[in-house]
């Protein structure tokens, strides 16, 4: 099989919204630099914006808000488990994607996002603090252009081409190997520098309909940047921290709440009584949803019907256009309208690991650097909580400028890996007469994630759960038969999802407490413990065993003294349901099967007993 060598200054793992503006950035830097972006589809329309975007969900804006606005908030949603440089560059820098968007697209301003008579960008109420930091946008086109201005700079761009594996000498990057999943071509890229911008790990547990793909993030997001910065030895923070997703029920995608919620709307529970005190999907707020459906109250649903009318058309335009155009469709075959307070039901369909949703990534600083020389990460699979798409453009603009800079000083090491058996252990699967599909192993590992890590989490569920990983990975990935290249890429995909898995459930073993309300909510340690204020659960590959490790470790100081807990407390479960029926005893011993026993000449077999014992 060939295998196309190329060299490169800089690799982008993933061409979503991180990744196109870090082509960008590195170009404008460095119109000499060779800067190669891959992607499992077209850059136009991949990643969580390919169809576009309504709102950047963060926003420090002159005249309302102000960068230490930003920092404030993020201390509350993380519980002050933040490192604050990092949210601070986040909303210091977030009116310059305002402008760049603008540039981008052509737009003026007032056209893409609202302005106010004094020329302000005019920013709404959405986050639990008293400074409006929601910015809404008309944004149908970013993507599409995004990609055009990253062809036109002479990015080489392969679309189809996902990365499979990252490969590093003496601890530093040294090249990238990738394939295209229509054509079957390989790619050896020697690089000193990798930007990781490849989403969340959308699909892990499995939404409540089955659907392998019916889920709230893009379909490609499996968690590849995570698996394979852990295998490089990056280190990884808050995996432990799910982002548990209020869903629309059945339709497994956004309820839109970050559209409606400024514009007047709000949950309410089955009885049309408002069940929380605010709408951002921090950990607070999905525990209050957990409990109206443990108490009785549940479903519960976005309410609209009150809003004025042109306020619930201008939502129809953003939800049936900008986010997904199947939805308008959706409510009509159901007979849905926002004009009834009931159209809209919501569930906890999922849950996934993001940090812009959430907090859970790669541990990067403020220069989007990880702990692996030349190795930088952007977007939603790099740890910087709660900073949605403005963190997607403001990091991933870091990191494009860093990269280029960084190659600039450092040549790619030279590297000894023998690629054609690498290129031979991937191909394996087409190879197999005979085995198991990708999609059946796709959903048992899915299907498990779902029923063994979903909050409120259970400590024997989460063992059973490595219980499972270490039999899938034994088991079931050395079986998997696939026919073409596109399901090929899938193999790559279950074992990022296992590897994910396997962090997010020993992630929330260590850490013996809950915090986060429902996101880290342990049945064992049903509340907060302040010693474990401040403190981010490190999990890292050991290079040298290759086992996975785990450590705490204290965050940054912080510059700002801001709140830093959500208003709710954990429940007390009191679940005493008396005491049940005995039946008389029966004896222990067993004539009749015992008889048969000896008939057939069959040897009794050993009782394993939980303490390591046999009893025969």
């Amino acid at each position: 099989m060939a295998i196309h060598e190329l060299k490169a200054d800089v690799v982008i793992l993933g061409g979503g919204s991180a990744g196109t503006i870090a082509a960008i950035k590195a170009k404008e830097k460095n119109p000499e630099a060779e800067v190669v972006v891959l992607d499992k589809g077209p850059i136009e329309t991949s990643g969580a914006i390919g169809r576009g975007m309504d709102a950047l969900n963060i926003m420090a804006s002159p005249g309302y808000s102000t960068p230490e606005d930003v920092v404030e908030a993020l201390t509350k949603v993380t519980e002050g488990i933040l490192d604050q440089e990092t949210a601070y560059v986040l909303g210091k820098n977030s009116i310059q994607v305002v402008k760049d968007l603008e540039d981008y697209t052509g737009r003026e301003p007032g056209d893409l996002f609202p302005i106010d008579e004094n020329g302000n960008y005019k920013t709404s109420y959405l986050h639990p603090v008293d400074h409006p930091l929601y910015l809404a946008m008309d944004g149908e086109d970013i993507k599409r252009a995004l990609a055009k201005r990253v062809r036109n700079l002479g990015t080489t761009v392969l679309d189809f081409t996902p990365a499979v594996r990252l490969f590093t000498k003496k601890g530093r990057v040294s090249a990238i190997l990738a394939f295209n999943i229509r054509t079957g071509k390989f790619y050896f890229i020697k690089t000193p520098t990798v930007i990781l911008t490849a989403g969340a790990v959308g699909k892990f547990g499995l939404p409540r309909d089955g659907y392998l793909s019916g889920i709230y993030e893009f379909p490609g997001n499996t968690g590849e940047g995570f698996a394979m910065a852990y295998h490089a030895g990056a280190e990884l923070i808050n995996l432990e921290c799910f982002q548990t997703n209020l869903l629309m029920k059945d339709f497994n995608g956004p309820a839109c709440g970050y559209v409606v919620i400024p514009r007047g709307g709000y949950g309410v529970n089955a009885e049309g009584d408002r069940y929380w005190s605010h709408g951002y999907w921090s950990g607070d707020m999905f525990l209050a949803v957990w409990r109206e459906l443990q108490e009785g109250r549940g479903p519960v649903f976005l309410k609209m019907d009150h809003l004025p009318e042109e306020t619930v058309e201008g939502l129809e335009k953003v939800l049936w256009g900008t986010e997904r155009t199947s939805r308008g469709l959706f409510h009509k075959a159901r007979g849905e309208n926002y004009r009834k307070w009931d159209s809209v039901e919501q569930g906890m369909e999922e849950i996934t690991l993001c940090s812009g949703h959430s907090m859970s990534g790669i541990k990067v600083n403020k220069d989007t650097e990880t702990t692996v020389p030349g190795l930088y990460a952007a977007g939603d699979c790099a740890a910087v909580p709660h900073q949605y798409l403005t963190g997607a453009f403001v990091f991933g603009s870091i990191a494009g400028e860093k990269a280029v800079e960084y190659a600039k000083k450092n040549p790619a090491p030279a590297t000894d890996v023998d690629i054609k058996q690498v290129v031979a252990e991937i191909v394996a699967p087409l190879q197999r007469a005979e085995g198991l599909t990708v999609e059946e192993v796709e959903f048992k590992i899915r299907s498990r994630i779902s029923q063994y890590l979903t909050p409120p989490k259970s400590d024997p569920l989460m063992k059973k759960l490595l219980w499972w990983i270490k039999r899938i990975r034994q088991e079931d990935i050395p079986r998997i038969k696939v026919d073409d290249y596109h399901d090929l890429i899938k193999v790559t995909e279950v074992k990022s999802i296992l590897d994910c898995a396997e962090m997010a459930a020993k992630a929330s073993l260590y850490r013996t407490e809950s915090r986060w309300g429902l996101c880290h909510y342990r049945l064992s340690y049903p509340k907060r413990d302040k010693e474990w204020d401040d403190k981010w659960v490190v999990v890292r590959k050991n290079q040298q065993s290759g086992e996975m490790e785990l450590h705490k470790e204290k965050v940054p100081a912080p510059r700002w003294r801001f709140h830093a807990r959500l208003e709710y407390e954990y429940p007390s479960l009191h679940l005493d349901i008396g005491h049940g029926y005995e039946h008389p005893q029966n004896g222990v011993l067993d004539p009749w099967i015992n008889e048969k026993v000896k008939r057939e000449g069959m040897q009794t077999p050993k009782r394993i007993v939980p303490n390591g014992g046999a009893i025969a």
